[in-house]
Parts: C-alpha cells; sequence; structure tokens
C-alpha cells in the first residue's frame, strides 16, 4: 500500500472542472504557525495541522483507488507513507481522513486521470 500511494502522488492527475492541474508529489501544506503566525490558540493549531494531515491522506488515497471504509491500520500506514513531519495517526486524525475520503468518493465531479 504505500508504495502505491506514493505512485499515486507520482504520476496521477486530479480534474476538477474548473480547475485542472497536473499532480507531483506537492509541497506539504502550510504548519498552523506559517498559516496563522502566532494569532492561532494550541487547540486552532492542533485542530488545523490534523486537518491539513488528514486531507493530504485521503486526496493520496483517492487517487490511488482506496475507497472507504478502510481499516485503521491501513490509514495509519497511509500517514507514515507520506511522512508528514511530527505526524502520529491518532483516532481523530482517522476520523478525518474518513470523512475528507467520504466527500472526495460523492462529489462525483471529482474524477482521478492516470
Amino acid at each position: 500500500m504505500p508504495r502505491t500511494l506514493l505512485r499515486a502522488l507520482r504520476l496521477a492527475r486530479l480534474r476538477i472542472p474548473a480547475r485542472r492541474f497536473t499532480a507531483g508529489i506537492a509541497a506539504l501544506p502550510p504548519t498552523a504557525r506559517e498559516a496563522f503566525g502566532t494569532d492561532a490558540t494550541a487547540p486552532e493549531a492542533i485542530a488545523y495541522n490534523r486537518s491539513r494531515v488528514a486531507t493530504a491522506t485521503a486526496v493520496a488515497l483517492y487517487r490511488s483507488g482506496h475507497l472507504l471504509p478502510m481499516p485503521n491500520d491501513h490509514l495509519d500506514d497511509a500517514v507514515r507513507t507520506l511522512d508528514f513531519p511530527h505526524s502520529a495517526p491518532s483516532p481523530e486524525t482517522r476520523a478525518t481522513i474518513r470523512a475528507a475520503l467520504a466527500v472526495l468518493e460523492a462529489d462525483y465531479t471529482v474524477t482521478v486521470a492516470h
């Protein structure tokens, strides 16, 4: 599964009708400190950082053809494979990954082309 995720990030192209871009291994989304500066509270920073990891992981899973339901160990492997610094999969992160993946699956306008 980890190799499949990395391959999906390198080769896939995510097509959205309004905007198209070629996928590569994208730079990680900004951290809470980079996005908010020092204005974020600790709970806001934790929620933001958890969401950025979960969203990027859900996109990688979706690009590689993985669908719900997914066991916890597969989600944990996906987070570790994407090598987010200081990321340890938690129940909250897994729930957020599942929610983001469900949104991608439900939206018929998002397709993956290889």
